[in-house]
């Protein structure tokens, strides 16, 4: 369901069974790119939408 409101972007993040729910909307690919690396390098499970 949160996948829906996000076309393009990180529609949540989850570490230690724990997920959370967020809205970045990105508008290139590198951009999605650099927000999923970020949150991987913090030890995060990224869920996201991308072309």
């Amino acid at each position: 369901m949160a996948s829906d409101q996000v076309t393009f972007g990180i529609y949540a993040v989850e570490k230690n069974g724990y997920a959370e729910l967020r809205c970045d909307k990105c508008e290139s690919v590198t951009r999605l790119k650099e927000l999923t690396r970020q949150f991987k390098a913090q030890g995060y499970k990224v869920l996201s939408n991308g072309r």
